[in-house]
């Protein structure tokens, strides 16, 4: 699978992350409606969301009212969610691990660590005893 992105997606990403500093940055990538499981995806949009967590420095949480009409859209559904490590690498941590977002196809993280040189990764995450992923390939532009 290949993730196709957008330069304007890209760094609309990167930009509201920086803003977000020093909180996680948090959102859903919106895309082509997918033909099958392993197919290639091709990314949007990004739609940011408000990090609503207790502690948003190490973790995001989102308002269940502000996702609910992204969930539901049929013409453009979320084929990631993104969320930023503003101090750590873009690895998924156990606590990222534990969601409940394994129906969506792609988890994006961006990390912070270098600023000036952000570095993302996008992971496919399956649900089992312990939560398993793997890195993407992606394309940019």
């Amino acid at each position: 699978m290949i993730v196709h992105i957008p330069d304007k997606l890209y760094h609309g990403i990167i930009k509201h992350s920086l803003r977000q500093q020093p909180e996680e940055a948090c959102g859903f990538i919106l895309g082509s409606p997918m033909p099958s499981r392993g197919a290639n995806i091709h990314a949007i949009s990004f739609v940011p969301m408000r990090n609503i967590s207790s502690h948003p420095l190490t973790h995001f949480e989102m308002h269940p009212a502000e996702m609910i009409p992204y969930l539901t859209d049929k013409q453009q559904p979320i084929v990631g969610i993104f969320h930023s490590h503003p101090t750590a690498p873009p690895l998924p941590s156990q606590r990222d691990l534990q969601t409940l977002w394994h129906d969506i196809p792609t988890h994006w993280i961006l990390s912070l660590q270098k600023p000036h040189f952000p570095e993302l990764q996008i992971y496919e995450t399956k649900k089992a005893t312990p939560s398993t992923y793997h890195k993407l390939s992606f394309v940019i532009g």
